[in-house]
């Protein structure tokens, strides 16, 4: 049985990181060994949510937001042989809870665009980002 924590307390960040390091995420910090950097992100979020098979960290994901007029979704992972179970279902549910009054906003990963679909996320006619690296994420 999976189990959604909204918390910091029980994670290991070497875990973190190489759940991230597997499913493809966060790869400009990982290729750099910038560990520390994704640890300051997480704890400067909102909400964190993390999904556990026993004592295994299998999902992670975050909400970056003011609680008020926005909310944006990040990194939302989990382990390749965790993956089609619901997991990613349960940690977006969990980060969404109680954030029914704003606007969320999140940039899917090429090939999950229906997953968030399933979960009424629709496509932004004006969305528009800058990055300070290249990305095939925009439009030149």
């Amino acid at each position: 049985m999976i189990i959604y924590k909204v918390s910091l307390d029980e994670i290991q960040w070497d875990k973190l990181c190489e759940l991230y390091e597997r499913v493809g995420l966060l790869k400009r910090f990982i290729n750099n060994n910038e560990y520390e950097k994704i640890k300051i992100a997480f704890e400067s979020s909102y909400k964190v949510v993390t999904a556990w098979d026993k004592e295994k960290l299998v999902g992670a994901g975050r909400m970056i937001s003011d609680g008020v007029c926005y909310g944006a979704i990040f990194d939302v992972g989990v382990l390749p042989e965790y993956q089609k179970k619901g997991i990613g279902r349960g940690v977006m549910n969990e980060l969404l809870k109680g954030n029914d009054n704003i606007p969320i906003h999140l940039t899917s990963t090429f090939g999950n665009e229906e997953f968030y679909k399933k979960l009424s996320f629709k496509k932004h006619k004006t969305a528009y980002s800058r990055y300070p690296f290249k990305t095939d994420y925009v439009e030149d």
